[in-house]
């Protein structure tokens, strides 16, 4: 089982080879967990992998994108954690938590959910002992939405250029519908995600840009020859600032 899906702008970085530019695909994912307001309180790299490597040591790329968590982290002030779970059995009932040393513990998902309140986050608490893999979703992202409450609001990092000291300088959020370039702008009910990404990168002195590409179903195109894209910052008015539309080329080097 493989959540991720093809993106453009994702297979030309990794054909391109650019390394300033970083991100997650595949199993795995790069979290922001923050409270109703939209004030992040944790982040964790949670990760999927099959159940017979569940003991194993993280490989290089977990490292790396653990690493990026924790350096924002740090920055921001916040904790940091490392979730990693089976995704190729029907049915999960714990988990393997850990921090920056990967010094492995075994939690049930009452303990996983415990763990998450001790970070100020509202947990609903469910019965449900064990949590199903399914074809849209994993395991762990199943037990999020039936275990961590309504209040809370839950993005996930898209992309990160690191400046010439390998430090994130930028987040980028990103975007794609069938719209094209000049008509679309970010949707109203996305803001909270944009407004507790923004909170985490005001306090790690991190900037947040949202770039939109357009993607076109009949015949299919995922166009990123030009693409739009936007500053987020959500200390000011208005809090979503039109950068124009830019080659790709002029993104590389931005």
């Amino acid at each position: 089982m493989d959540y991720y899906k093809s993106n453009a702008i994702y297979d030309h970085l990794i054909q391109s080879k650019l390394p300033h530019y970083k991100f997650v695909v595949g199993n795995a994912w790069q979290l922001v967990y923050g409270n109703k307001s939209c004030q992040p309180l944790v982040l964790i790299f949670a990760v999927g992998v099959p159940n017979s490597q569940l003991p194993e040591p993280p490989s290089d790329q977990e490292k790396e994108a653990f690493s990026l968590l924790e350096y924002t982290g740090k920055k921001a002030g916040l904790r940091v954690g490392y979730i990693r779970f089976a995704f190729d059995i029907p049915e999960i009932d714990s988990v393997i938590t850990s921090n920056g040393s990967f010094n492995y513990t075994t939690v049930n998902m009452d303990g996983l959910s415990r763990i998450f309140e001790s970070t100020g986050l509202p947990v609903s608490r469910t019965a449900t002992a064990k949590y199903l893999n399914d074809k849209s979703s994993s395991a762990y992202h199943n037990w999020q939405r039936s275990s961590l409450g309504v209040d809370l609001t839950v993005s996930d990092i898209d992309l990160w250029r690191l400046d010439n000291d390998g430090n994130p300088e930028i987040i980028y959020e990103l975007k794609r519908s069938y719209y094209d370039l000049e008509r679309w702008k970010p949707f109203t009910d996305d803001y909270r995600n944009f407004q507790l990404l923004s909170n985490l990168c005001q306090r790690a002195g991190i900037k947040l840009k949202i770039l939109y590409n357009q993607r076109i179903k009949t015949p299919f195109q995922d166009k990123i020859d030009r693409l739009k894209i936007f500053s987020v910052d959500f200390s000011k008015n208005p809090p979503i600032e039109n950068n124009g539309i830019i080659t790709l080329k002029e993104f590389e080097n931005l």
